[in-house]
């Protein structure tokens, strides 16, 4: 998983101007899923990917965690790597975290991880890897936050993408083969560092993007760059383990990019409306696909929301998940190339004092309800797409790439032809050719109703020309938003001041007592093995840790 990545920043979707060849031959070989999506901010994008839920449900929606908020998914909540130990595997975090810190209950070791090498808030510097945070009031409190297991790794001098990279190729190469491993990345990257500071390319990295105009969107590729480098190195490790074979290899981003705004990192999502923090496509779809060494390459065109991970990994694993939980079942059809099992997803949810609004899709048709005008309901980034001169050559760099590498030695090449189908194919294409002369933002009265398989730009709102559609769409959304749990204002502590803790970010609460957002949640989530031997369930834990959402699993087939 990467962090503020937006449609237009990986090449596989059409743009030359930033290169992903690593990502991109995964992709092309892989299953490309076209109609991802995600949530609109990383912390509920985090808490759909690890419980199966809505983050509504559970109050984690709206803004993300604060360092010092008392707050984190529900300790009742069992967690995709409790499941997947139970299935026998090894479980390995690398990244970022943000789902919760300020007691040790809510940290990944307690949460179903074996270990966690990485950050426990959102975002810090790529280099010091401090974390600045500014509260409402003007406040400003700041500390380290890179820890290995409960080690805080002050010592660490390395580029941040390197740091974490090392530990995910570390992790792979003292893996004990005889029991099933489950690695998740999830890079930092390419979210900007700390507010208002530039942003933080490595400074060893070879000029690669001197055809883009933009200065800002060149260091913006510089990282991009680093973070398909790190791509190629995880699988370069996974082959000479012996054990890429029988892997399967996500990537996805967990929002969209924020090109504009706070802490924009000049990403792009275009031909997509919005950005980060908002109920439209920019915000909500992103760049995703599935690999494994079995999978015919395609796209694959069903709906899919990141909740649909749990279960779709715990199948791939050998389990049949039981529980009541808004992500489905996604394994069968996307291997046999068959119609999703979802048919509407809740996209965002936001219940702030400022903005109440929401997002939710049913077959090809959005509806976006509530306030969104303090929100960027533009399209951004189309000043920053401009080259000063030729890129470089796209199916060379494919070739040469180190995935290409690796997989030439296991007899899978990559087709010049059936490469540029494909790209075109994950390309959107803005069907409907009628574009309202200022966009459809949502007022009391009325929402915005779009038909974003034939308008994936949302430029044309339907709400009035099919108002039997909004108005089902709207009922059925209003039955949705009645069983959220309020997240209410953020629960900043003082307490939780690195100050108090040699300048680190640690937890500062250390009485067992539940949170103050554990909802009561049901406990009776059961797996159901049904293929796992005894080989897959040994008790195998590994040797350290792992970051950054690529989402490494090697799976029992």
């Amino acid at each position: 998983m990467v962090d503020d990545m937006g449609w237009n920043d990986v090449s596989f979707h059409g743009s030359d101007q930033i290169l992903t060849p690593n990502i991109d031959t995964l992709a092309y070989r892989g299953v490309i899923l076209q109609q991802y999506y995600s949530e609109a901010i990383c912390t509920p994008a985090r808490t759909a990917l690890l419980t199966g839920k809505y983050p509504m449900r559970l109050g984690m929606q709206g803004f993300p965690l604060y360092n010092s908020e008392d707050r984190g998914i529900p300790l009742p909540e069992r967690l995709l790597p409790s499941y997947l130990k139970e299935l026998g595997y090894s479980t390995h975090l690398v990244g970022k975290w943000h789902v919760g810190m300020s007691r040790k209950e809510y940290l990944p070791t307690s949460r179903g991880y074996d270990t966690h090498y990485g950050m426990r808030g959102g975002f810090i510097d790529y280099y010091t890897y401090n974390k600045v945070e500014r509260w409402p009031d003007g406040r400003i409190l700041y500390g380290m936050d890179l820890y290995d297991n409960d080690i805080p790794q002050e010592d660490e001098q390395r580029y941040i993408l390197d740091a974490l990279t090392d530990r995910a190729v570390k992790i792979i190469q003292h893996h004990n083969t005889t029991c099933p491993l489950f690695l998740h990345v999830t890079h930092n990257a390419p979210h900007a560092g700390n507010t208002g500071g530039p942003l933080q390319p490595p400074l060893y990295s070879p000029i690669k993007n001197k055809h883009i105009a933009n200065s800002n969107r060149r260091l913006y590729a510089e990282i991009v760059n680093g973070i398909d480098r790190s791509v190629g190195r995880v699988v370069r490790a996974l082959a000479e383990k012996g054990i890429l074979d029988d892997t399967i290899i996500i990537f996805v981003s967990d929002n969209g990019a924020p090109t504009v705004g706070d802490n924009n990192n000049w990403g792009v999502n275009l031909p997509l409306r919005g950005k980060k923090y908002t109920p439209w496509e920019g915000g909500v779809r992103v760049p995703a696909f599935i690999w494994h060494s079995s999978f015919q390459p395609r796209i694959w065109n069903g709906l899919m929301h990141i909740s649909d991970w749990m279960p779709t990994l715990i199948a791939a694993a050998g389990g049949q998940f039981k529980g009541k939980i808004d992500g489905v079942n996604q394994w069968e059809s996307i291997i046999r190339d068959s119609e999703s099992n979802r048919r509407e997803v809740l996209l965002t949810v936001e219940d702030s004092d400022r903005n109440v609004y929401a997002a939710y899709r049913a077959g090809d048709y959005k509806i976006v309800v509530g306030n969104v005008s303090g929100l960027s309901n533009e399209y951004y980034g189309a000043d920053l797409m401009t080259n000063k001169r030729q890129p470089p050559e796209y199916f060379s760099s494919l070739t040469s790439c180190e995935v290409a590498r690796m997989f030439e030695g296991m007899g899978m090449y990559l087709d010049y032809f059936d490469v540029f189908a494909k790209r075109s194919a994950s390309t959107l294409k803005q069907e409907d050719p009628v574009r309202d002369p200022t966009p459809c933002v949502p007022s009391p009265s009325r929402g915005c109703l779009f038909n974003v398989r034939r308008d994936p730009s949302e430029s044309h709102d339907l709400w009035d020309a099919a108002n039997k559609i909004a108005v089902l769409l709207t009922s059925r959304l209003r039955g949705l938003w009645a069983s959220q749990k309020r997240r209410g204002p953020p629960n900043l502590q003082l307490q939780s001041d690195p100050a108090n803790f040699d300048y680190l970010w640690t937890p500062w609460i250390v009485k067992s007592a539940s949170a103050n957002n554990n909802a009561k949640v049901d406990r009776t989530l059961l797996l159901n093995p049904k293929n796992t031997t005894k080989a897959n369930v040994i008790n195998c834990n590994g040797t350290t840790v792992i970051r950054n959402f690529l989402c490494m699993l090697r799976s029992v087939f």
